[in-house]
């Protein structure tokens, strides 16, 4: 609260404090808007009666931050002070009350701003969750597939703008029915989460790893040629055989591997689904001979960068 008349301040800190809010005042636009952007308030009431201070300052620079854009900013103003209060909505300021304050008033319009605030951020979690679950997959925590077929063109596209190679990884876990009839369906979930993160930990921070759906995942790999990209693969199958998988199962520890596909794209006329296409076919060839292995398409060698 922004308020340099200390019997003002004392009658507005009690009538908020009656909902059981925490009131934090300051008499000056630069140490309010410090501890706006330090804390985060659910209400700023701003006082535009001040002695030295313009508050309708501190309006505009409250709604110039992206920390306090979202913040509701209450006015405080004289009666008949109208035109005060029409700047101030200009800039951004949701009400006002009139001074001198009437607390049943002021309790209403500061529970309305904050009810509607703490609506909109659920509104906002909402939202963000449903995308989250939309595009990511909700037992590893990595992409799902809607989140690659919608991703994987826009990086093809670039890279044959750029005349830089994009490559791509399938790999699924070997004889991963096995696990599941052996140590039952959780202890294969388990196996499914760790995948996941060795595939993670084995990236760089750019690089993209999804689940397609059972054991099956891809790693989208921008500005990678083939000759990178089999070093990559090779890095991913050997972190997840060399170690084995600590496991809830009685047996504590099990063996896992992985067979992977490479296939690389970025010439005119490649599309997503044929780069995806092209290393599944490869990674059905690594299966064929033998599993735990890499094998890259054969175009793979001709997109060197």
């Amino acid at each position: 609260m922004l308020e340099d008349s200390a019997l003002d301040l004392e009658k507005i800190t009690d009538t908020l404090e009656r909902d059981h809010n925490t009131v934090t005042s300051a008499d000056t636009c630069a140490k309010a808007l410090e501890r706006a952007l330090g804390n985060p308030f659910d209400l700023v009431v701003v006082s535009l009666t001040l002695l030295n201070e313009d508050g309708l300052r501190l309006c505009s620079q409250l709604r110039s931050h992206e920390r306090t854009r979202q913040v509701p900013i209450l006015l405080m103003v004289d009666d008949g002070d109208l035109g005060q209060v029409a700047k101030g909505l200009e800039l951004g300021a949701n009400d006002y009350v009139i001074k001198p304050v009437d607390r049943n008033e002021l309790l209403a319009r500061a529970r309305t701003q904050i009810r509607r605030k703490r609506y909109q951020e659920r509104l906002r979690s909402n939202y963000e969750q449903s995308l989250s679950m939309a595009l990511t997959d909700s037992l590893t925590g990595v992409f799902n597939r809607r989140y690659v077929n919608a991703h994987l063109p826009r990086l093809l596209e670039r890279a044959i703008d750029s005349h830089k190679p994009v490559s791509v990884l399938m790999f699924d876990i070997d004889h991963f029915k096995v696990v599941n009839d052996t140590y039952g369906h959780a202890i294969g979930d388990e196996v499914l989460r760790e995948v996941s993160a060795r595939a993670s930990r084995n990236l760089r921070t750019f690089d993209l790893v999804a689940r397609l759906g059972g054991e099956e995942f891809i790693v989208i790999l921008p500005d990678t040629d083939g000759e990178a990209a089999l070093i990559v693969a090779e890095r991913l199958r050997s972190r997840i055989a060399d170690f084995p998988f600590a496991v809830s199962a009685d047996r504590g520890e099990i063996n896992v591997t992985v067979s992977i596909g490479i296939s690389i794209g970025g010439r005119l006329g490649d599309t997503a689904e044929g780069l995806v296409r092209r290393a599944d076919e490869a990674l059905y060839e690594a299966k064929r001979s033998g599993r735990n292995c890499v094998i890259a398409d054969a175009r793979a060698d001709q997109l060197e960068g």
